[in-house]
């Protein structure tokens, strides 16, 4: 715990999605660890959280680039810098027995890929000089069996975003990494599973956000500074019981 503190206090984090759920869980953790914060959610709720010197709370719309730019350049013009984004904006379809129309497709592609390019491409700009990491957050293919056809595509399609933005990033010092999680409670428990408070491990139930939030911060941090352009699969295993099944 002290060496990621150590990696991450004083920095400047961006948590892109903080909704209920794992954005909220990382935002705690960097808060835990010392990092200054930036929150950015649709709703532009704090979720219990209150704004300071060290935390603030912007409302915006990941697919929309001029929403995107304007609250990165409040957040430099608020802390002087970015260091690290967590970047999680997209939204979950259930699957359906017949194939969407391709405006479906195409929106669930903007809503989750699109919105997590425009927070690549925008936010990277402004960290070129210091370098810094990005964590996208795609799905496990535990999760694909449940999910519509646009939202699989669309979350497959991360993993390659990522290999791709860890290249184009390397030589600017930017690491770019994703993680890929199960199904995770939306519930608010960060106090009672905080820090290591989990329950056996099960394919029956939910993961909690906070098991999901420890690995998305140890990729962020410097401990984690030699994976670049990796998808890790964090769900407890739901994906090797899926492939057992096969």
């Amino acid at each position: 715990m002290d060496v990621i503190r150590e990696s991450l206090a004083g920095k400047v984090a961006v948590v892109m999605g903080a909704g209920p759920g794992q954005g909220n869980a990382v935002a705690r953790l960097l808060i835990n660890f010392g990092a200054k914060i930036a929150m950015v959610s649709r709703s532009g709720s704090s979720f219990g959280l209150v704004e300071s010197s060290t935390i603030k709370i912007f409302k915006g719309d990941a697919t929309n680039e001029d929403s995107i730019k304007e609250i990165r350049d409040k957040i430099i013009d608020f802390y002087g810098s970015i260091d690290v984004v967590y970047n999680s904006p997209g939204k979950y379809e259930e699957t359906s027995k017949d194939f969407p129309p391709q405006s479906d497709l195409m929106e669930m592609f903007t809503s989750n890929v699109g919105a997590q390019y425009n927070v690549i491409r925008l936010f990277s700009e402004s960290m070129k000089k210091k370098g810094g990491s990005i964590v996208n957050i795609g799905a496990s293919p535990a999760i694909f069996t449940g999910s519509s056809i646009a939202y699989t595509v669309a979350k497959k399609s991360i993993e390659e975003m990522t290999r791709k933005s860890a290249e184009m990033l390397k030589p600017y010092n930017i690491r770019v990494n994703a993680v890929l999680p199960g199904a995770v409670s939306r519930e608010d428990r960060f106090r009672k599973t905080f820090p290591f408070n989990f329950a056996k491990i099960s394919d029956t139930t939910d993961m909690e956000a906070t098991e999901v939030a420890y690995v998305s911060v140890f990729l962020l941090s410097e401990m984690a500074y030699g994976i670049n352009g990796q998808s890790i699969v964090v769900d407890r295993g739901m994906n090797t019981l899926r492939l057992s099944r096969k």
